[in-house]
């Protein structure tokens, strides 16, 4: 029988990460300490692993401040501000149960700025239309770009290697033409030449989006059909079908039909059919204590046999010092599963829970758990750090972090990971930043981590940095280093170098530039990788 189909999901989240970043001209802003309030934002860009919304120093933002990502009303994530210009932020993603994505709201706590400056205020103290999304509201929003990849053979071996030129398309549009219907588009297409082993051409196109929804009137009730994501069930992913959504203030209702798209090309394939629902209840938004519970049940069937049945279940809760998060997929095993695999009626899968403390404003603890099988990727660019991070997920980990002044931070942590392809390891990492630094706006990271398993143990260290060229231009570098030592064959020990350089250009109002270049030295491989791509953003 054919298994669930999550190849799907890391296929569209790897590959929606060739989507460009804009630039992130800082400019140097004194933060200060005011009352808070609830301010709001959007995410205007995703590339890699990080996430910028359309506010800044003066909206209210402060380094380390986190955010909350919310999609119709629901928390989807959490992401903490690492670099700010005047009116833009760059973010880490914290947490995700549904992958971030253009347009969706961010919420976070607002601090006035001192009094003088360009605030991008409104006269009751919050942000501006226009501070919070020049390029959002309704009618037809969206980018294309023109990416050109390249990779090399470090070694020489000039034969060794790809060239990737892509395009990409994305339109989101809310209300088209005054009307009640949304539509929402994403195409990527690539053409591949690669050079090992003799060459080698090949073409990809693939839509990981094509759907249209329909509002009606004068209800909180909505109709989507085609390509789509499921909103309130991360379980599901992408589909072909058709989702019916009703929403009231304290509860909220879906249900689902369709197909999942064939795993190699992501074309359309009949062979796979869900069906499903979901029903939320939660608090409402002004209460300053927010919590929701979610309970999914989905069916999917390959070809009319059993393909997985299971039950989602999903909470939430928002205060103002505790903040956490629990999701847990419950399988019900029948037919061919129980006589012919031997498994369990039912059977827990896909665990994650996280805890988030503010002891204080300037000190955070935090602890979670997860032992998902899969998880969506925002990975644009693998160095050592990236892999080493996926490989050690699954786990148990707890840590702290603590701002000093308005520009430090360090931070630490123990993890003790059981899925990886080691076995049991444990990692302990110690962390330190400093940002906002002169006129240029100029910051730094440093990571050490200590690493074992019953095979190798290891040392990975990681700095990365960056300053403004002007108003309108920054660059960023970053460098690492893993050392690894095996235990019973000295002859896998390991030393690997990278360092990599990022310049992003805002050319005009909406166009962006971002030029990368990459060196990797391994004791296995060597490597060069340069990347290119113009965005138009409108």
């Amino acid at each position: 029988m054919r298994a669930p189909r999550v190849l799907t999901v890391l296929l569209a989240a790897l590959l929606a990460s060739l989507a460009g970043r804009p630039a992130t001209a800082q400019e140097q802003a004194a933060p200060s300490p005011a009352a808070a309030d609830t301010a709001g934002a959007r995410i205007t860009y995703i590339a890699g692993g990080s996430v910028y919304i359309d506010a800044g120093r003066a909206e209210g933002l402060r380094e380390g401040t986190v955010v909350e990502v919310t999609r119709d009303g629901r928390s989807i994530a959490t992401l903490a501000v690492a670099y700010l210009s005047e009116h833009r932020a760059s973010c880490t993603i914290a947490s995700a149960t549904e992958p971030p994505a253009v347009g969706d709201e961010v919420r976070y706590v607002f601090r006035k700025p001192a009094a003088g400056g360009d605030t991008g205020e409104t006269a009751a103290g919050r942000p501006s239309p226009a501070a919070r999304g020049r390029f959002g509201g309704p009618g037809l929003h969206g980018r294309a770009g023109v990416r050109y990849l390249v990779l090399r053979d470090g070694g020489g071996a000039q034969d060794n290697g790809f060239t990737q030129p892509s395009l990409d398309l994305r339109l989101d549009g809310d209300g088209l033409g005054g009307s009640d219907f949304d539509l929402h588009v994403d195409v990527r297409a690539r053409q591949t030449y690669r050079n090992w082993s003799g060459s080698e051409d090949q073409r990809l196109s693939r839509v990981y989006r094509l759907d249209s929804t329909y509002h009606l009137p004068d209800t909180r009730q909505r109709i989507t059909v085609g390509r789509q994501f499921a909103p309130s069930l991360e379980a599901v992913s992408l589909f072909d079908g058709v989702l019916y959504e009703s929403n009231g203030d304290r509860w909220g209702a879906g249900f689902l039909a369709g197909t999942q798209p064939d795993p190699a090309d992501l074309g359309f394939d009949g062979t796979v059919r869900e069906y499903g629902g979901y029903l939320v209840l939660r608090s409402l938004p002004p209460e300053s204590r927010q919590w929701a519970v979610t309970l999914g049940l989905i069916d999917s069937y390959a070809e009319g046999d059993v393909n997985r049945e299971w039950l989602y279940l999903q909470g939430r809760y928002r205060g103002p010092r505790l903040s956490g998060f629990l999701s847990q997929e419950i399988d019900y095993n029948r037919s061919w599963k129980t006589s012919q695999a031997g498994e369990s009626t039912f059977s827990p899968t896909s665990t994650f829970a996280s805890l988030h403390v503010r002891a204080t404003d300037r000190i955070t603890f935090q602890a979670g758990y997860d032992n998902r099988r899969s998880v969506r990727l925002w990975l644009d660019r693998i160095t050592p750090a990236t892999v080493f991070d996926d490989t050690h997920r699954q786990g148990a980990w707890a840590g702290a972090s603590f701002q000093i002044g308005d520009h430090l931070r360090i931070g630490g942590d123990g993890r003790v990971s059981t899925g990886g392809p080691s076995g049991r390891a444990d990692g302990f990492s110690a962390s330190l930043g400093w940002d906002g630094l002169g006129a240029v706006n100029a910051g730094f990271s440093l990571r050490e981590t200590r690493y074992g398993n019953e095979r190798s143990d290891g040392w990975l260290h990681t700095v990365t940095g960056g300053f403004d060229l002007g108003r309108f231009a920054r660059m960023d570098l970053s460098a690492g280093r893993v050392e690894e030592t095996d235990q019973d064959s000295p002859e896998l020990d390991r030393s690997d170098d990278w360092f990599g350089l990022d310049l992003e250009v805002v050319l005009v109002r909406r166009w962006f530039l971002s030029l990368s270049g990459e060196r990797y030295t391994g004791t296995f491989q060597d490597q060069d990788q340069m990347y290119a791509a113009i965005t138009y953003r409108f």
